[in-house]
């Protein structure tokens, strides 16, 4: 999924707040202060089968570079960060996080992680940008290690339209782990008076090699019109201010294969205020769902995948179904590099797709 669509100029106040404490943990005097440089570089080929998507019909379900023709290039998720922590008591730490894309044809930017954070026995506070948390769950049922064709659907039923990748400006309280069950909560105040607040609350829990979680996602913002480098973006996409999602999933560790499930609900507001009366409104099922397994094969992991949801709209309000059926492997070269393989079918386009490349990272 193409990560560069957030405007470059979100989050300016989080970075500035960042780049102050991680410039405070670096200095001489900061004894306490631990600082590293972490990123990942993912470089491979994509190319397409069956019905081909072109770039210029924006269909999120191909949306990868050049559409769904053959071509090489970096993908998007090629990162470069730097974290700093500094331990102001023993169980008091503060924690500054800038990482941003690296993308030979964007260039580079901070469109990623751009937080500061007060870590303590009571849980996690951070202010800035960070990863949506609803989007985050999805790390939940997601078999792969990287980003792909065939991971991208997981990611795009998992939105419904509502969600985001990463959520700037926004508050994340993550609660400390007991006895498996752990809480997660972020708001985030609406950007002008057209918009709407964002709501999320994920609860989780493991125990024994059972997992599972389940979560709300009330309307996240940047669904209206807004500005781009100051200049206007047209038919923005927003859904009404009284939609939401709702995610319950769970997995099962046996032996070392992982059998994963998850299930969604959307409530859309189509008649709410601020809503273009023109967008679609397909009579389409509320409910999607996601079943996925990784098996250990060899040195590397099997894959699969399937995915079903009627709730993923473009960014203008294209209706886009996505019926994935797929797969991979990824071969373990070291324990921080891999070589890997992504393979599917979207039955509601006809568009097939594959996705292979190396994967590193430090």
């Amino acid at each position: 999924m193409n990560q560069t669509k957030y405007i470059r100029g979100e989050g300016l106040r989080p970075l500035a707040m960042a780049c102050a404490v991680l410039a405070a943990a670096l200095l001489p005097g900061a004894a306490a202060a631990q600082a590293k440089l972490y990123g990942v570089l993912d470089q491979g080929l994509v190319g397409g089968f069956g019905t081909r998507i072109d770039a210029a019909a924006q269909d999120m379900r191909h949306n990868w570079g050049s559409g769904n023709g053959f071509d090489m290039r970096t993908n998007y998720t090629s990162r470069l960060g730097v974290e700093a922590f500094e331990t102001l008591t023993p169980g008091l730490r503060i924690e500054a996080r800038i990482e941003g894309t690296i993308d030979p044809n964007h260039a580079f930017s901070f469109d990623r992680h751009t937080y500061v954070a007060v870590n303590g026995d009571l849980g996690s506070l951070r202010i800035g940008r960070t990863r949506d948390l609803i989007n985050g769950i999805a790390s939940r049922v997601d078999p792969f290690t990287n980003d792909g064709l065939v991971q991208d659907k997981i990611l795009l039923a998992q939105q419904a339209g509502i969600g985001l990748f990463r959520i700037p400006n926004a508050l994340t309280y993550v609660s400390p782990s007991v006895d498996g069950l752990q809480l997660s909560v972020q708001f985030a105040l609406r950007k002008s008076p057209d918009d709407d607040n964002a709501f999320k609350a994920v609860l989780t829990g493991d125990h024994a090699g059972w997992g599972w979680h389940a979560g709300i996602d009330l309307p996240s913002r940047d669904h209206i019109p807004g500005t781009g480098l100051g200049t206007p973006i047209p038919n923005r996409y927003r859904i009404g201010p009284d939609s939401r999602n709702i995610v319950a999933g769970a997995y099962r560790l046996v032996g070392r294969a992982r059998i994963a499930g998850e299930i969604m609900h959307s409530t859309r507001d189509m008649d709410g205020a601020g809503v273009d009366p023109a967008l679609p409104r397909p009579d389409a099922s509320p409910w999607a769902w996601i079943a996925t397994a990784r098996v250990p094969l060899s040195a590397g992991e099997l894959k699969l995948v399937m995915v079903s949801s009627d709730q993923v709209f473009g960014k203008t309000g294209a209706w886009q179904p996505i019926r994935e059926i797929g797969g991979g492997y990824e071969l373990f070269l070291s324990k921080n590099t891999m070589l890997y393989l992504q393979l599917g079918f979207e039955r509601k386009s006809g568009g097939g797709h594959w996705h292979s490349g190396i994967y590193t990272r430090f």
